[in-house]
């Protein structure tokens, strides 16, 4: 298992952490992700290396940016 985190930019409600966490959830090697929403942080937890790439690409699906 692998682990990363990631600073995501522009939650601003509960409803964005979720959106943050379920579009990461959906990318294939990503097992767990959870965002802070006071931080930004999200924690990534991977059954296998996922590019960055593929990260910010979930999280720009759900409307957000990676710092």
């Amino acid at each position: 298992m692998a682990e990363k985190e990631i600073k995501v930019v522009g939650m601003h409600c509960p409803s964005c952490v979720n959106a943050v966490e379920l579009s990461l959830k959906d990318v294939d090697g990503i097992d767990e992700a959870k965002a802070d929403l006071n931080s930004g942080i999200t924690k990534i937890t991977m059954s296998y290396d996922v590019s960055d790439t593929d990260i910010k690409d979930a999280v720009e699906e759900a409307g957000f940016k990676v710092e």
